[in-house]
């Protein structure tokens, strides 16, 4: 799959179906072998950038039922954008062409529970 033929939408709709698939416990684990490894070695093409927070319970992969090459994804406590977060996201953008920019947040966030705790 090349990014430069999906649009975000089309990029959403996909990360939509993976979410939907591991709600339901039908994950398919795609781009997981070797072969996939060896495909990615001469450069990576992901569908989205996404932002998630760090927390060990949001595995991204997982919860799109993505595989090795799929997402370019940006991680930190309480999905924080700064000067590096913010240089990662327009190289997905620049660089690997994606068009779709996501930012994953989650319930129980310790990091924003502290910030907005002070």
């Amino acid at each position: 799959m090349h990014t430069s033929s999906l649009s975000a939408e089309e990029a959403f709709e996909l990360l939509q179906h993976g979410n939907e698939r591991y709600a339901s416990g039908q994950c398919t684990h795609p781009h997981q072998t070797g072969q996939r490894r060896l495909q990615v070695l001469a450069g990576q093409q992901p569908i989205a950038a996404i932002l998630s927070c760090s927390d060990s319970r949001v595995p991204v992969e997982l919860i799109f039922d993505m595989g090795i090459g799929d997402l370019f994804i940006i991680r930190n406590a309480g999905n924080v954008v700064d000067d590096v977060v913010l240089a990662s996201i327009e190289y997905a953008v620049e660089h690997l062409g994606v068009s779709l920019v996501l930012v994953l947040g989650h319930t129980q966030c310790g990091a924003v529970t502290a910030a907005v705790a002070g």
